[in-house]
């Protein structure tokens, strides 16, 4: 997200911002609380509260912030994209980041615009806000994109890549290609789970389970988004990399592993 802080901010606000930049939505919380701007405060509080996918806390922090600033505030319309792409709107992040791309070509809106073009089946479209997202900021890299017969190629040698143990974990697990994924697959007590812009998941029964004799409704699965994956990459080898840390950290899920145990085992 493009949200930042200015260079003349105060300290309190520029910690805040520090802290979402580092990934650190907790901290920016704390530090929102001495900011004395409400619009200054309910924008680096709905941030987190996305980060931290809690969107119900998020959802009312994007609401003080309109309020403070106004419902055309470029920033507030940003966070309405973005929380309303965590819940699945697609046509009211759509709405949302479109707005934004009317004013300015930003990359990052493109980007956006890109991976909701993909949930709509148009790839040339994805493609093409891509290359502008580029052209716009060469610091990027250039698009790619794999036929399907070249994607699984390329997640063959991901598979060959896995250490024997890993490997042997997924000889009875479906690995299923996607381009992006669909709503069905979320879950509906925790939609931020699976937000739009997954790169892979695993559904099923663990590895426990079926040790104790439950199946459940459906086989072990592995899903890839080649959409999804082929977007954050500028090169084969990005991507054959990308895949590979995007199956061990289903694997870890196969385990049995919560998110915060993927991340203990180095699988995140």
């Amino acid at each position: 997200m493009r949200l930042e802080g200015s260079d003349d901010e105060p300290p309190e606000v520029a910690a805040a911002f520090d802290a979402l930049a580092n990934g650190e939505p907790e901290a920016a919380l704390t530090a929102a609380a001495r900011i004395e701007d409400a619009g200054e405060r309910a924008l680096v509080e709905a941030r987190a509260y996305l980060d931290l996918a809690m969107l119900s806390a998020a959802g009312g922090a994007v609401e003080r912030a309109r309020a403070a600033l106004g419902e055309g505030d470029a920033d507030v319309v940003e966070l309405e994209g973005e929380l309303a792409l965590d819940r699945w709107d697609l046509e009211g992040a759509e709405r949302a980041f479109a707005a934004l791309a009317s004013e300015e070509r930003d990359p990052w809106i493109l980007e956006r615009l890109a991976l909701l073009a993909d949930h709509r089946g148009d790839a040339e479209r994805s493609h093409a806000m891509m290359a502008e997202a580029q052209r716009l900021d060469p610091s990027r890299p250039e698009p790619i994109r794999f036929s399907e017969a070249e994607f699984d190629v390329v997640v063959e040698e991901a598979l060959a890549s896995l250490a024997p143990d890993f490997a042997r974990r997924l000889e009875n697990v479906r690995l299923v290609r996607e381009p992006v994924p669909f709503r069905d697959l979320t879950d509906p007590t925790d939609i931020a789970a699976t937000p739009p812009d997954i790169l892979g998941l695993f559904v099923g029964p663990t590895i426990h389970d079926l040790a104790e004799g439950s199946s459940g409704e459906l086989p072990p699965t592995i899903y890839v988004f080649q959409r999804n994956l082929e977007r954050m990459v500028g090169s084969r080898d990005e991507l054959a990399e990308q895949i590979r840390i995007t199956l061990f950290h289903e694997i870890g899920h196969l385990l049995g592993l919560d998110e915060d145990g993927v991340a203990g085992m180095g699988l995140a």
